[in-house]
């Protein structure tokens, strides 16, 4: 409902009366490169069977680029970007493809006759996992990172490369996010169904050149809940920030600066929207 933060713009849409919202109106595609293939270009996507004996284990997609053959995939945004069962929205992503070749990891990208590689160095060799990305509407950059943790990453640890990337989508640093998870949560049966992974969420943001990660849902306990900041420290090291504890949910909404952030807590006590300057 409208309030002293929220009000209806001409558009009837809700959005937040103290900020400047002007800037989310800009193009989220990097300006002049095409993230899918034309329909009727050369450069198509073919799809291979893997299978064992007679069992079909998967089916994957491939592309030829430099003359050899790549093999291409989306983002898995399942898993850890889903609250399936909390009914939370899911984040918006860049649609696009990556792609894997002799245990590299990068961006495919298209223009009318020739395919493009841009490929991201991983600051830890053993995880493959695609890359996500989302754009800085303030700064233009973009935020990259791996969309999944290693296979063998102890209970509570997550690692994971992320990148800065610039308005053409060439790399301006890499680094590895904090390694513990606030997203971890051991199985129990409260969880029944499809397990502990569809009740939680993770959500990124970027915004002016900072990379926020807001983790919901039940059965996270409060003290791992809520909004957290990555800090970068000595050596490319980095660590989180807890901003916001306690129990908020998707979708929040940042001033272009950075500074403040608007979120609706939930509470037993009952829910209620709030405005925090994270600049203070």
């Amino acid at each position: 409902m409208e309030n002293k933060y929220f009000l209806y713009d001409q558009s009837g849409n809700l959005v937040p009366s103290e900020f400047d919202t002007a800037w989310s109106n800009i193009e989220e595609k990097p300006l002049g490169i095409r993230m899918t293939p034309r329909i009727s270009s050369s450069n198509q996507i073919w799809s291979e069977e893997v299978r064992s004996g007679e069992i079909l284990v998967r089916t994957d997609q491939y592309i030829e680029i430099d003359g050899d053959k790549h093999r291409v995939r989306k983002p898995w945004l399942s898993g850890r970007f889903f609250g399936l069962n909390q009914g939370f929205p899911m984040g918006e992503y860049l649609d696009l493809y990556t792609y894997l070749h002799m245990g590299k990891v990068g961006l495919v990208t298209f223009s009318n006759a020739s395919v493009h590689k841009i490929e991201l160095p991983l600051q830890n060799r053993e995880n493959l996992s695609p890359p996500a990305l989302k754009r800085d509407s303030v700064t233009g950059k973009f935020l990259a990172f791996q969309s999944m943790c290693l296979r063998d990453d102890p209970d509570g640890t997550c690692t994971r490369t992320a990148w800065w990337l610039d308005s053409d989508l060439q790399v301006i640093s890499s680094f590895l996010l904090p390694n513990d998870d606030p997203l971890f949560t051991e199985e129990k049966f409260a969880c029944f169904s499809c397990g502990c992974g569809c009740y939680t969420q993770e959500d990124v943001y970027a915004v002016n050149g900072e990379a926020f990660f807001l983790y919901s849902g039940f059965p996270l306990t409060a003290s791992q809940r809520g909004l957290y900041r990555v800090t970068n420290l000595d050596s490319g090291r980095t660590e989180w920030i807890h901003e916001v504890e306690g129990r908020i949910e998707p979708p929040l909404a940042f001033s272009p600066s950075g500074c403040k952030v608007a979120y609706f807590r939930v509470s037993r006590f009952g829910d209620r929207l709030q405005v925090k300057n994270l600049c203070q």
